[in-house]
């Protein structure tokens, strides 16, 4: 039959009123008995009265799409990580849908919202908050989710992590046995984010006085946040202490680098410079530098695995398991 059926054909067809059809389209099939639900989605299928893909949809309740919600492209984490995600759910026959929430919250929470309306089978979620209450406001419909690279302390999900506070442990043992006595962490706002907030444990775990430079999310390149850097360093030459430089983010230590090229402090004895990093291209600038090596790919691609488990019902974890994929330091 033609493409232009309407609701209004389909209702006739059926032999029941359109707001029985509409309700049907809405999935609210509890508003109607399953032999009259049968019945609608056989003359949808037959009628093609939407494309053969949203028909599928609507008469399986699944689209084969899982939406991937980064908190910010820019860093290569979250490329990295999407690739891992999309890799693994193509061999699931899924396919991956990215949300950039641009390190903003209200971006985050339109994103949510947006998901919440479609007809996602399931979602990765890279948060930029700790509270679940925020992410469980926003998405109210049954939707299958794995958290990625946060701790949203609910057991309603599983969760993708690194192991960060051990991660930041070990690299702070080592400067320390190597008389590193001063530590300065250059990190975005730590507040109400999971994974800087153990990375600053673990370096509080052996540094008693951490001095913190908080970069501001919008403008990192910013003369005063240089001058923060110019200014700490300064002091600690003065008393003669060696000084590390510890970044929780690979992107901030390349916005940075210029800088430290610039002023020459990659070829003073008594400076030092340390990072999560996501890529090869930080051992490629500093390959003297040891660096906390994560693996944003297979973090994702773990994520995906257990979401496309969920998906076709091979649960096999526990909800609320926390899955570890390990930094090494070196």
């Amino acid at each position: 039959m033609s493409d232009q059926i309407t609701i209004h054909d389909v209702a006739k067809m059926a032999g029941v009123s359109i707001a029985t059809v509409s309700r049907f389209l809405n999935g609210q099939l509890n508003r109607m008995s399953k032999k009259t639900a049968d019945r609608i989605a056989k003359i949808i299928q037959e009628t093609n009265y939407v494309s053969n893909a949203s028909a599928r949809q609507l008469v399986t309740r699944n689209s084969g799409i899982v939406a991937v919600v980064a908190a910010d492209i820019d860093d290569y984490f979250s490329t990295e990580f999407f690739k891992g995600a999309s890799s693994v759910l193509e061999q699931h026959h899924l396919n991956a849908v990215l949300f950039d929430s641009n390190s903003r919250l209200n971006r985050e929470k339109q994103n949510l919202k947006f998901i919440n309306q479609q007809t996602f089978d399931g979602m990765i979620l890279q948060p930029l908050t700790d509270k679940s209450q925020f992410v469980k406001e926003l998405v109210r419909r049954p939707i299958k989710m794995v958290i990625l690279d946060r701790d949203l302390h609910d057991d309603s999900w599983d969760s993708v992590q690194t192991n960060n506070f051990q991660a930041a442990k070990e690299a702070s043992l080592y400067f320390h046995k190597n008389n590193f006595t001063k530590i300065i962490v250059i990190s975005e706002p730590v507040a109400g984010i999971s994974t800087r907030q153990e990375r600053l444990k673990g370096i509080q775990a052996v540094y008693s006085n951490v001095q913190l430079i908080e970069i501001d999310n919008d403008r990192p390149f910013l003369k005063k946040n240089y001058q923060k850097i110019s200014d700490s360093l300064k002091k600690n030459q003065a008393k003669g202490e060696k000084t590390l430089f510890f970044f929780l983010k690979e992107r901030l230590l390349l916005n940075f680098f210029s800088f430290f090229l610039q002023e020459g402090l990659l070829k003073n004895k008594n400076l030092s410079i340390t990072a999560f990093s996501d890529t090869q291209i930080v051992k490629g600038l500093l390959p003297s530098f040891k660096m906390i090596k994560q693996d944003p790919f297979l973090l994702g691609a773990t994520a995906a695995e257990i979401i496309a488990n969920q998906i076709s019902d091979k649960v096999t974890s526990h909800q609320g398991e926390k899955f570890i994929v390990p930094a090494n330091f070196g």
